[in-house]
């Protein structure tokens, strides 16, 4: 017959129930295979390198992806329209073609 291990009087490790069940209290005396499995995982360390679930990893690449804070533009300077944010960028580019038809004259296609 195999001995038990219960930590109190009303409850058994291997979750068995009966009332001719032998228990202990004492690990070194139990023999129940169920029991010592249970003994050697409430013994066994708890793993720390786990990997990461779904929704850490979800929430670490949207704060990666979440934009910087812009910096505040000098009261100076007022606001740019889009149209002239647009001609402003078109002037910048290389080349003598980059403003838009009708803006200025073309000397070529």
């Amino acid at each position: 017959m195999a001995i038990h291990f219960s930590p109190s009087s009303n409850t058994i490790a291997c979750g068995r129930s009966g009332a001719s069940l032998s228990t202990t209290e004492d690990q070194a005396q139990v023999s129940c295979k169920l029991c010592l499995r249970s003994l050697d995982k409430a013994a066994a360390p708890v793993a720390t390198n786990r990997t990461p679930t779904l929704a850490e990893l979800r929430a670490a690449a949207r704060a990666a992806k979440a934009p910087a804070p812009t910096p505040a533009k000098p009261a100076g300077q007022p606001a740019l329209s889009v149209k002239a944010a647009w001609r402003q960028k078109l002037e910048q580019l290389p080349g003598r073609n980059r403003l838009p038809r009708g803006a200025a004259r073309q000397s070529f296609v």
